[in-house]
């Protein structure tokens, strides 16, 4: 019997994905930092400028110091906004979302442009400052938006196929819940699952069962049909 799989194409993207794609574009970021600072400082203390010990004044060296330190300063606390805004509006994912397969969409079906990408961020900002309360409510909203998507009305979505094991979660969610029907029921109507596969998810008459392929790909509906117990 084959392993029923489904494509998370299309589906917003939850809380998990999305951390580990910030974590990435973190490292990255902090990576680019690191090694512009370091050859900056190195370039500048070859005309004899340390940057890391010397004292801004009034005199040609305290203000070639200063001005050094002003402008590392400033592209350290900028190049995050810089990095993160450009690949918004450019390709509408950052490196790591990339990799994660994920993807930056306007609710209202515009494309993500430069402004509407540094609105994002602004409300990057705000979900910060409100102590992480704009992430966490990435959990528990249907749309799985965060304060920052509803500021800027976008959302996350996988944009390439991504597979899940749908039998090892049925399993589990036997186990877990005493009941092969799952808490997403799309597993149940998936365009992917066989008749084998409805056969096997519905064992008994108190399952969910699926209608017939035919009629859904038809009709477009969804594909979950309660069966009626025999008097």
């Amino acid at each position: 019997m084959s392993e029923p799989v489904y494509s998370l194409r299309g589906h917003y993207a939850g809380f998990v994905s999305r951390l580990i794609a910030y974590l990435i574009d973190r490292g990255i970021v902090i990576g680019i930092v690191a090694v512009f600072t370091a050859v900056a400082g190195y370039l500048l203390q070859l005309v004899g400028l340390d940057v890391a010990t010397c004292t801004p004044d009034l005199t040609f060296p305290g203000i070639a110091c200063g001005a050094s330190k002003l402008f590392l300063g400033a592209f350290v606390l900028s190049f995050t906004a810089i990095y993160t805004i450009t690949f918004w509006a450019l390709a509408g994912q950052t490196p790591g979302k990339y990799l994660l397969g994920l993807r930056v969409f306007c609710m209202d079906g515009e494309p993500l442009t430069l402004a509407r990408s540094a609105r994002r961020y602004v409300g990057y900002l705000l979900s910060f400052l409100a102590f992480g309360l704009g992430f966490l409510w990435i959990t528990i909203d249907d749309e799985r938006q965060g304060f920052h998507d509803i500021f800027a009305k976008t959302c996350v979505v996988y944009s390439w196929d991504a597979f899940q094991n749908q039998r090892l979660i049925n399993r589990l969610s036997l186990k877990i819940n005493k009941s092969r029907f799952l808490q997403n029921p799309e597993a149940f109507y998936c365009q992917g699952m066989t008749e084998a596969d409805a056969n096997y998810f519905s064992g008994d008459s108190a399952v969910p069962r699926m209608k017939d392929r035919k009629d859904v790909e038809a009709t477009g509906e969804g594909a979950v049909e309660e069966t009626s117990s025999e008097a």
